[in-house]
């Protein structure tokens, strides 16, 4: 069984093996997606924090964690678990000072910035080992089950403030951060594609959308309610639902991410709705980030297996998206739960079962 210490060394020797085939002597790892990879701990202050409150410097026989007075034990503790490879340098937070002689005294060749060593940190960052994983499928069906739970219960005249702020309680209460939560209804969600939350109240039709996250992971869904049937928006779930399909069929290793694109492309035509994907991003790579790239017809990256993928496209208030791990055998959809208003798709002698727009009565 894979643990938390073993995942740490088995990504911290792929990481030395990077940068022992470069230029550098040692790395300096200070952003939150890659300080969770590497940890997978929480290294933010803030949701929206891109930075880490501390830094990992990585050489080719140690490890340190440099950072100041306020952060360094909680990190080490609580996010780290006492990791007994790792070696603390703490500072006083009034002697920023003091951080440039610690760094000068455990970095003494060639200090490499994370921008440095993007391609390879890239490389190794979106394709998760087996302990990630286990912890995304874990994450994952709590997020779908959550949202889905939320928006089946919602009744008319609530707002997106309330339905919003009652997700954020649910996703805390299941150490889920909710990084990201929009919500629209009716001729709100038909308008905006990106809707932050507002004060319009529910009188039919829901769209409802988020990203939570956990020690680093990012899970992305989208959910949709009707409190009444409507068979034009129904009709439009069926279409998106379509072009949804589409991609995950082609979420393979070896195909272009370019390739899927273009795929949604002409299936938004043959779904009776030319140009929609200029509406709207239609998603792409995630993982230890929201979108890791945005898919498009440019795209020349090559799917692998065990890379983690969000497609979201959308059409005139209609939207799909789930969280979608690579296997060598099939798309694994993450955030499937079964309890769900599903649509079932044939595509390319695949058949899918596609979440879409749930009618209370």
């Amino acid at each position: 069984m894979t643990t938390k210490l073993s995942d740490f060394s088995y990504k911290l020797s792929k990481l030395r093996e990077a940068i022992e085939n470069s230029e550098y002597d040692a790395l300096e790892i200070n952003s939150q997606a890659n300080f969770s990879w590497l940890t997978r701990g929480r290294s933010m202050i803030g949701l929206a924090s891109v930075a880490a409150c501390g830094s990992l410097v990585v050489t080719a026989d140690s490890v340190y964690l440099v950072a100041e007075n306020i952060e360094a034990e909680r990190l080490y503790v609580e996010q780290l678990d006492s990791n007994p490879f790792v070696d603390v340098r703490e500072f006083p937070w009034n002697q920023p000072e003091k951080r440039t002689e610690i760094m000068s005294s455990i970095a003494t060749g060639k200090l490499a910035s994370e921008q440095d060593l993007a391609d390879e940190l890239f490389r190794l960052r979106t394709v998760m080992t087996n302990f990630d994983i286990s912890d995304y499928r874990e994450i994952s069906i709590e997020t779908a089950r959550i949202l889905e739970a939320t928006v089946k219960g919602l009744c008319c005249g609530v707002s997106g403030y309330e339905l919003t702020g009652e997700l954020a309680k649910r996703f805390w209460a299941s150490n889920l951060e909710p990084i990201t939560l929009l919500s629209a209804f009716d001729a709100r969600a038909l308008k905006y594609r990106h809707p932050i939350p507002a004060a319009d109240c529910l009188e039919n039709y829901a769209m409802v959308a988020v990203c939570t996250r956990r020690n680093g992971l990012v899970v992305s869904a989208t959910r949709n309610v009707l409190l009444r049937e409507d068979a034009v928006m129904i009709g439009r779930h069926e279409s998106c639902v379509r072009v949804d399909a589409v991609a995950t069929s082609m979420l393979m290793p070896g195909v272009v991410l370019g390739d899927i694109f273009d795929a949604m492309t002409n299936e938004y035509v043959l779904q009776g709705y030319p140009g929609e994907q200029l509406l709207h991003h239609q998603g792409g790579l995630t993982g230890f980030l929201p979108r890791e790239i945005r898919a498009n017809t440019c795209s020349t990256h090559k799917v692998r297996n065990h890379e983690v993928y969000a497609f979201n496209p959308s059409l005139q208030g209609a939207k799909c998206e789930d969280t979608i791990l690579i296997t060598n055998t099939a798309p694994e959809v993450l955030t499937h739960t079964g309890d769900y208003t599903y649509t079932k798709c044939e595509v390319g002698g695949r058949e899918l079962l596609k979440p879409t727009v749930f009618v209370q009565n």
